[in-house]
């Protein structure tokens, strides 16, 4: 179970900090109106996660092999894991210098994530893969520490980015993201370590 908490939880600061459609929404919307709208935009996930999460559950359902469909998912999400991780490392600047010119809805952010690839790719394989290993238990606090964390995560960097804006243009966010990056290809690696001990183990 340790390892499904602990997981969530660096998938989600990781999402939570990495430069994105959402996360540059959030940044700019603090910057630009105050807190009060970066913590709203920060909120999206939650609405928008769930039915990507239900679909991917509906679609477990639909495989006999569930095992070699296991295998296959994690084969999948180590590689998305090794590629976000090397692009994140190879991140050289953040800049988050452009600004919005209107205040954005909840409705804007939830719209913003949706059409992102982002959330699509990671439950459809990482989080595919932990949600077909794992037992109800396992399986739901996964997406709640996950989803939480994210959410979470967002808000410290609207909270960041309204108090302490040069901070996120700094080579400190850099490094965090960094580290990120590398906890991000350990759990690529583990990921396709499950998928061989499942293809060609069993």
């Amino acid at each position: 179970m340790n390892e499904y908490i602990i997981s969530a939880f660096i998938f989600g600061l990781t999402a939570g900090f990495k430069p994105g459609p959402l996360g540059i929404v959030v940044i700019q919307q603090t910057l630009t109106h105050g807190l009060k709208y970066g913590i709203r935009a920060s909120l999206a996930p939650i609405i928008t996660d769930a039915p990507i999460i239900f679909i991917v559950l509906a679609t477990l359902t639909q495989f006999k092999d569930i095992d070699l469909f296991i295998g296959i998912l994690s084969s999948f999400g180590g590689v998305y894991l090794l590629w976000l991780s090397l692009k994140i490392v190879k991140i050289k600047e953040i800049n988050i210098s452009q600004s919005l010119g209107t205040p954005i809805s909840l409705a804007i952010a939830i719209k913003v994530n949706l059409l992102s690839p982002n959330p699509y790719i990671f439950w459809f394989t990482v989080g595919g893969a932990y949600l077909a290993r794992g037992n109800q238990i396992e399986s739901t606090l996964f997406v709640v520490v996950a989803i939480g964390t994210l959410v979470l995560s967002k808000m410290v960097v609207a909270w960041v980015a309204s108090n302490f804006r040069d901070l996120l243009d700094s080579q400190a966010y850099l490094w965090v993201m960094r580290v990120l990056g590398g906890l991000l290809s350990i759990f690529g690696f583990l990921l396709l370590y499950q998928s061989y001990i499942i293809l060609f183990k069993n």
